[in-house]
């Protein structure tokens, strides 16, 4: 109909991110990496042009740092042509990573963009011919850090047919991201808005299917290894009954966990042939994957018998097949999550060692041997309590894994 509206709501692209975590990689697979934020991008305005769209829903961290660099905002500026050409709008809103009090040199947007002040929520009105089809909402962050609930402001102020509200933060009882702009779920319903566009958690989540629809996007393009899964857009259609939606992937790189269950392997050959089987299944000629594997079922024999450093090899042997593929499934590493059945996984030390790191809390001070290193000092603000949880479980994945050299050793023999 004449009067329905089709949208895409993204958030979070972080151009501009460092991916310092795996800057160790082979040039090629880490410029790849570099460039997935960029080439997701690119996906998502093809995305838009295909649809042919009325707008597109920008909600916040564009850019991964608030001194925002100038190939970034013209590789921006070049995709927002793209859009104008297409006749499609582009809204805007800054996040906690990409504030309004950065230093940076900026550059100047095409007619079609519309970006949101950090001043107060403000309105901006989309015309189709000269009948004002929606307001939209929204407002940037002035700073990095901002508590205030943003969502208790929203109200609408025209008469436009559907109301669209852009917002920046995070839902209450969300504990792996900052708790910037927290709301509350009434907040929203208070609002009397037709669609909600949440930006700033980068899992993707509805937090509310309909009256009014509410969703986070997640971010397009995963950046380590705890963005696992699908990373894309909403394809958004409100019409006068019904506000409906649809996720469409637009990464260039897929980062993944996978899980291989070793229990009836009998040799190094058939492990390394499983997991092969495994890589071919989710190897996609257009993207390029990430993968971290865990080993899982009872620990076949020759396994207890190998050498140390063993996984580190098969690592290796699965790099060296990929280092020269364009469509690569890189290998991260290996967790090994085998079910040993002896004395010290079950009832000795080391479930000793692994209850007491249960409960360790992240409090001041606990990382002031670190405050020397610069890498520290830059992330250190960001660190919460998902991210513990993370060190926590590879503390107990390494330990376990100093536990079984010892055995295989005979250091645990009578």
């Amino acid at each position: 109909m004449l009067s329905d509206l089709t949208f895409i709501h993204a958030a979070d692209l972080h151009l501009d991110s460092p991916f310092l975590g795996v800057s160790q990689l082979p040039e090629t697979i880490f410029k790849r990496l570099k460039e997935s934020t960029f080439k997701s991008v690119i996906n998502l305005i093809d995305i838009c042009i295909a649809k042919k769209i009325d707008f597109l829903l920008l909600s916040g961290d564009l850019f991964d740092e608030a001194n925002r660099s100038l190939k970034a905002q013209f590789f921006l500026r070049n995709q927002f042509i793209r859009l104008e050409t297409a006749g499609i709008h582009v809204y805007v809103i800054y996040g906690n990573h990409d504030h309004l009090s950065g230093e940076w040199t900026p550059v100047e947007w095409p007619e079609n963009v519309h970006v949101f002040s950090a001043e107060a929520v403000e309105e901006k009105s989309y015309y189709r011919g000269t009948n004002r089809l929606a307001s939209i909402y929204g407002s940037s962050y002035k700073k990095r850090e901002q508590f205030d609930n943003q969502a208790a402001d929203f109200k609408r102020s025209t008469d436009a047919k559907y109301h669209i509200a852009m917002l920046h933060g995070t839902y209450a009882g969300e504990k792996e991201h900052n708790p910037y702009s927290p709301f509350l779920l009434n907040d929203l319903i208070q609002a009397d808005m037709d669609y909600w566009a949440l930006g700033h958690i980068h899992k993707r989540q509805v937090i509310s299917a309909e009256h009014p629809a509410a969703i986070y996007a997640g971010n397009l393009q995963a950046r380590h290894q705890k963005e696992t899964g699908e990373k894309g857009c909403y394809v958004v259609r409100l019409t006068e009954h019904e506000a409906s939606y649809e996720f469409i992937p637009v990464a260039d790189v897929l980062w993944l966990k996978l899980h291989v269950d070793v229990s009836d392997t009998n040799s190094v050959t058939e492990l390394h042939g499983r997991i092969e089987e495994k890589f071919d299944s989710i190897r996609h000629k257009d993207r390029a994957v990430c993968v971290r594997l865990s080993l899982t079922g009872a620990v076949p024999e020759f396994m207890r018998e190998a050498r140390e450093g063993t996984f580190e090899e098969i690592v290796d042997v699965f790099r060296e097949q990929e280092e020269e593929e364009e469509s690569f499934v890189w290998l991260l590493g290996i967790e090994d999550h085998m079910n040993r059945q002896t004395a010290h996984t079950e009832e000795g030390l080391l479930k000793e060692l692994t209850e007491e790191m249960d409960h360790i809390q992240l409090e001041d001070g606990m990382f002031s041997s670190l405050e020397s290193n610069p890498f520290y000092r830059r992330y250190a603000s960001q660190l919460n309590e998902a991210d513990l949880m993370e060190m926590k479980a590879e503390a107990k994945v390494l330990l376990a894994d100093q536990f079984a050299a010892f055995e295989r050793s005979g250091g645990g023999r009578a």
